[in-house]
């Protein structure tokens, strides 16, 4: 998916990628990329744009463990901050 050149900014963006690669495949995404009009980046909306597809809602809602990945970040920049503060 990295070869295709579409900027991805997020795991929503990395589902959607996937998805539309399933979807038309990657030829078809790499021809989207070349379509996008004007001075447009790649990005996955505009290249599902270009495809003419609307990604379906579930892909917006991460999965589980990708849920618990980013709780757990959270909480361990919460725990820095915490301490940090109560060390000055």
């Amino acid at each position: 998916m990295d070869d295709l050149g579409v900027i991805i900014e997020n795991e929503r963006d990395r589902r959607t990628l996937k998805w539309l690669i399933d979807t038309v495949g990657k030829d078809a995404v790499r021809d989207a990329i070349e379509r996008i009009p004007g001075r447009r980046k790649p990005y996955v909306s505009n290249v599902a744009k270009a495809l003419g597809l609307t990604p379906p809602k579930d892909l917006e809602v991460a999965d589980r463990e990708t849920a618990r990945r980013h709780l757990e970040a959270i909480r361990r920049r919460l725990e820095r901050l915490a301490s940090q503060t109560e060390s000055d």
